[in-house]
């Protein structure tokens, strides 16, 4: 509740009384406790709400329903164009095959004499499904020298009973969300007559291909984009839970399923398999900002440019330089192959762009002022006075947001910018949660300006939480892959699938050409697309 309003009411001798001055030192001081009270209760009854799940989890009952708000308004969404808003589609005008055909309709009941004036166009669009059988009469000859020779099939049925249209069908129906036993009844439906089994066998037929190319495309994602993004979520595996990282960019994404989230675990998976740890620059930067002291600093100086290809090799040296404490060694592991991927993998001068999670702020690393300012959303107001300084901050965070991507593209006003920033990490309120917000705007400032360095890099991380919601999607629908190989052919299409539609490539044309043995490269196709822009 303002004071203002109600000490005009008084005269200036009340007003400016001792009394009075007590009162309203008083009044400020319990709204200040009330404002921190209401926070700590926030925060009790959302631990309360954890609690309440891991015991309904502990007594295997239903889980509590999940019903958030809808805050998003309608927007007008384009028709395929890469790198926009609009969700993965699998058709594609450039691409996409269609038949035309008209028909003329007379009136009925037209009389003698009438002339023609012309028609009315209506357009309908219609799709056929017919089940088709094509039995291949394989012919044998016997030749004059007594050779028998057989006729072949074609190269694009590779020996299987089920053509590649509806091999490619069923991909894509799984890429779209349905589960097996969906596709199972749905091909029983249109007449063809193929057991679940026979579906299952099908799609994983293709995993070790789907995962290979899903490689492929993140080593061309790393060796050309100027910048990667990445953002994970919880995935099942094994009747287990774990965890889907997905990596991307304006023209890539990329997707695996591992049991583990910490930060070796993403490192790992910039890897791709490969080993080595590599005392450089790089390196010393990720311990300065774990926290690791001068001393230790100072120590891997005297040894910089040494690189070892095996994790035996990188504690050997520790070893020698008396690191022993445990979480000492842990940083520097994770230093050694921060270093090893800055030299060898990512392209110099890429920066990461995340939602700032432990696991991905390392290496030339970009925040998300989305998520940075997020906590104000959720902020409970006791007083009026609190209300108005919530509205002050976040209206100066988005002030300066706008502010920021113009200067970001026309590389003017940066002075602007920066003034705007040291006016608001200096604002301070009666809520010790809005206070932590704008003590986090100063202490990662250098990441939330990273885009006035970097033309074209984004100021949120929403293409990554947009690409990943697929996966949050089929979790809830679908039990789990139960073995390696399954794994691999989830994680293998849905990279495809988002690599297509990040290219504006038609995905239901490349599972097509799949089948049929001649895919186009899509790395290849990132590559040249990312070289393209940048020429």
């Amino acid at each position: 509740m303002l004071i203002d309003p109600i000490l005009a009411k008084f005269s200036p001798d009340v007003r400016n009384s001792d009394a009075m001055r007590f009162l309203i030192a008083l009044h400020q001081t319990f709204a200040g406790q009330l404002q921190s009270t209401q926070e700590q209760l926030t925060k009790a009854l959302e631990k309360i709400k954890i609690l309440e799940d891991e015991i309904a989890k502990l007594r295997k009952t239903p889980k509590r329903p999940k019903f958030s708000p809808n805050k998003m308004q309608p927007r007008q969404r384009s028709k395929g164009a890469p790198g926009s808003n609009t969700p993965p589609s699998m058709a594609c005008s450039s691409l996409a095959q269609k038949e035309s055909s008209e028909i003329a309709v007379t009136p009925e009941n037209l009389p003698a004499g009438s002339k023609y004036r012309g028609f009315q166009p209506f357009t309908v669009q219609e799709i056929s499904l017919i089940a088709k059988e094509i039995t291949y009469k394989l012919e044998i000859w016997e030749t004059p020298a007594g050779d028998v020779l057989h006729g072949k099939l074609p190269a694009e049925i590779q020996n299987q009973h089920f053509g590649p249209t509806l091999r490619a069908l069923e991909a894509i129906l799984y890429a779209q969300g349905m589960t097996q036993p969906c596709i199972h009844e749905f091909l029983n439906g249109v007449g063809i007559e193929i057991s679940s089994g026979q579906v299952n066998n099908i799609l994983l037929n293709e995993a070790e291909g789907y995962s290979a190319t899903s490689e492929a495309i993140l080593t061309a994602g790393l060796e050309e984009a100027p910048y990667i993004r990445t953002d994970d979520t919880g995935e099942k595996h094994e009747y287990k839970s774990c965890y889907c990282t997905h990596i991307g960019g304006k023209y890539f994404a990329y997707y695996t399923t591992t049991s583990s989230k910490s930060r070796e675990n993403f490192l790992r998976i910039l890897l791709q398999g490969k080993e080595g740890y590599h005392i450089n620059d790089a390196m010393i930067w990720h311990l300065f900002q774990c926290g690791v002291n001068d001393d230790v600093l100072n120590l891997f100086e005297t040894v910089k440019g040494k690189t070892f290809q095996s994790k035996k090799g990188m504690n050997r040296l520790l070893n020698q330089l008396g690191l022993n404490a445990k979480k000492i060694r842990q940083h520097c592991m994770e230093g050694g192959l921060v270093g090893f991927i800055t030299s060898t993998i990512l392209k110099p001068g890429q920066v990461l762009l995340s939602d700032r999670a432990g696991q991905f702020a390392i290496f030339d690393h970009a925040g998300c002022w989305i998520h940075m300012e997020r906590p104000l959303r959720k902020i409970i107001c006791t007083s009026q006075i609190i209300e108005q300084q919530l509205a002050g901050v976040r209206s100066a965070i988005w002030t300066l947001y706008k502010t920021l991507k113009e200067a970001a593209h026309t590389q003017v006003g940066r002075e602007v910018v920066h003034q705007m920033y040291d006016d608001l990490v200096k604002m301070t309120t009666k809520s010790e949660e809005i206070n932590a917000v704008i003590a986090n705007f100063a202490a990662y400032r250098d990441e939330l300006l990273k885009a006035l360095d970097h033309p074209g890099l984004p100021l949120h991380n929403n293409d990554s939480e947009r690409d990943i919601r697929p996966v949050a999607k089929r979790r809830n629908i679908s039990g789990s892959t139960k073995n390696e190989r399954g794994r691999k052919f989830r994680d293998g299409l849905m990279s495809i699938k988002q690599t297509c539609f990040r290219l504006g490539y038609n995905f239901w044309d490349y599972l097509q050409r799949w089948q049929r043995g001649d895919p186009p490269d899509l790395s290849e196709l990132v590559r040249n697309r990312y070289r393209l822009e940048a020429s």
